[in-house]
């Protein structure tokens, strides 16, 4: 959870998110839930850190060598070799989806005068296409870039500079906070700074977070 700067002297002057995982729980998180209500055996299915069984796909995914759209098929087989059929596409239940301690920070750190934008590779396979025209939160940030327009997915430079065009800020004035360490690698190769946001620990990430904003401004 400790930013990478890559200037200590270099103040950040715009936050960008990224989503699943950190605005929302992360797909898996609601996935052990529902394993809990539905009898699920949940120490021999891969469901992520947040899982109480091992889960290499999530680390492979975490280092960027497989996409989440992989990894959602890996976790839809495995559930599939235990007998049970189910597809977190369409079986979730995202109306609990909200992480609501990152919501309000993100609502702080608005009211506080912080530029905020949103970058993120997977919204339109969970939220449907357009996903951000009717989106309730739309107001909080000032650039939203769903890979699915930009082309190409992070941690190619293609989506961070995309999203850097859309602040009108400099690379290295944006803090980039990502869920995935491969996703950050790929902020900082473009000059981002980086923040690691830790699902297992939501509290102590955010809380990071913003003594961090509250150190460098």
């Amino acid at each position: 959870m400790t930013p990478n700067t890559n200037k200590s002297e270099t103040t950040p002057q715009a936050i960008i998110w990224d989503m699943g995982g950190i605005l929302y729980r992360f797909f898996a998180e609601l996935m052990v839930d529902e394993g809990r209500k539905r009898g699920w055996p949940l120490e021999r299915l891969p469901l992520g850190p947040t899982g109480p069984g091992p889960d290499p796909d999530y680390a492979a995914m975490d280092r960027g060598e497989i996409s989440e759209p992989e990894y959602v098929v890996r976790v839809t087989d495995a559930l599939a070799r235990a007998g049970i059929t189910f597809s977190p596409y369409t079986d979730l239940d995202f109306s609990e989806g909200d992480r609501p301690e990152t919501w309000a920070v993100v609502e702080k750190l608005h009211k506080a005068g912080w530029r905020q934008g949103l970058l993120t590779n997977d919204a339109t396979a969970w939220l449907g296409e357009r996903w951000w025209e009717t989106w309730p939160y739309r107001h909080l940030f000032e650039a939203v870039i769903d890979v699915k327009t930009a082309g190409v997915r992070k941690p190619a430079p293609e989506p961070y500079l995309a999203c850097i065009e859309a602040m009108q800020c400099e690379p290295q004035r944006c803090l980039f906070i990502d869920d995935m360490h491969a996703n950050c690698r790929g902020a900082e190769a473009v000059g981002m700074q980086s923040f690691w946001f830790d699902i297992t620990d939501p509290q102590s990430s955010l809380d990071a977070l913003v003594q961090h904003l509250e150190t460098v401004r």
